[in-house]
C-alpha cells in the first residue's frame, strides 16, 4: 500500500503539469490580441489629446478677428477691455473647437466599426474603432502640420485660414478615405471592396459636420 502511493505522486504531478501546459496557449491566446491593441489605444489617445492641445494654439491666428469682432459690438472699449474680449473669444473658441474635434473623432471611429461589423469584420469591435478613430485623429493632426507649414513658408493658406480650411471640404478628404481603407483592411480583414466601403462611413460623417460647422 505504501508502495503505491509513493509512485502514485509522479504520476499525479506529471497529470498536473500536463494538464497546466496545455491551458498556457489558450490563455496565451486569449492575452495576446488583448496585448496587441494596448499599443494602438495609447497612440490613439495621444494623437487625439494631441489635437485637442492643438487647437488653442491654432486659434492664435484668428486674434486679428477676434479684436475687430469685438471693437464692431462694443465701439467705445477701452484697451483693456478689448484685450478682456479677446482673451475671452479665443478661450471659447479654443474649448469649443477642440471639443468638436474630439466629437468628430470619437463617432466617425465608432460610425467606421459599425460599418466593419455590418461588412463582416473579423477583428472586436472596440479595436475597429480604436483604428479608424486613430486614422482620423492622425489625418487631422497631419492636414494642421501641413497647413501651418504651407501658410509660414508660402502663406498658403493665410494665417487666418488655417483653422478654417482644417474643418473644411476639400480634396484631402481622398487621403482621408484612402487611410481609413487600409486600416479598415488591417484591422477588420475584410476584402478590399468592403473596406472600401467602411471606409465612407467616417469619411462621410467627417464631411457632414464639416458642412455643418
Amino acid at each position: 500500500m505504501g508502495e503505491y502511493e509513493v509512485n502514485s505522486e509522479p504520476a499525479l504531478a506529471s497529470r498536473h503539469s500536463d494538464a497546466l501546459s496545455g491551458m498556457a496557449p489558450e490563455e496565451d491566446a486569449v492575452a495576446g490580441p488583448n496585448r496587441s491593441s494596448v499599443g494602438p489605444r495609447r497612440t490613439f489617445r495621444l494623437l487625439t489629446l494631441l489635437l485637442m492641445l492643438a487647437m488653442p494654439l491654432a486659434n492664435l491666428t484668428l486674434l486679428g478677428q477676434y479684436r475687430e469682432g469685438v471693437v464692431q459690438r462694443v465701439p467705445d472699449a477701452d484697451a483693456a477691455t478689448v484685450k478682456v474680449g479677446i482673451a475671452s473669444a479665443w478661450l471659447f473658441g479654443s474649448v469649443l473647437n477642440a471639443l468638436g474635434m474630439l466629437f468628430v473623432v470619437l463617432i466617425a471611429g465608432a460610425a467606421g466599426a459599425a460599418a466593419c461589423r455590418l461588412a463582416g469584420s473579423r477583428g472586436a469591435f472596440a479595436d475597429d474603432r480604436t483604428f479608424l478613430g486613430l486614422a482620423v485623429s492622425g489625418f487631422l493632426l497631419g492636414k494642421l502640420l501641413v497647413l501651418t507649414l504651407g501658410s509660414v513658408l508660402f502663406s498658403l493658406p493665410s494665417s487666418d485660414h488655417i483653422v478654417a480650411v482644417l474643418g473644411g471640404t476639400d480634396p484631402s478628404l481622398a487621403v482621408l478615405a484612402g487611410v481609413c481603407t487600409l486600416v479598415a483592411r488591417h484591422s477588420a480583414r475584410l476584402s478590399w471592396p468592403r473596406s472600401t466601403t467602411c471606409a465612407l462611413a467616417p469619411t462621410g460623417l467627417f464631411t457632414v459636420a464639416s458642412l455643418i460647422a
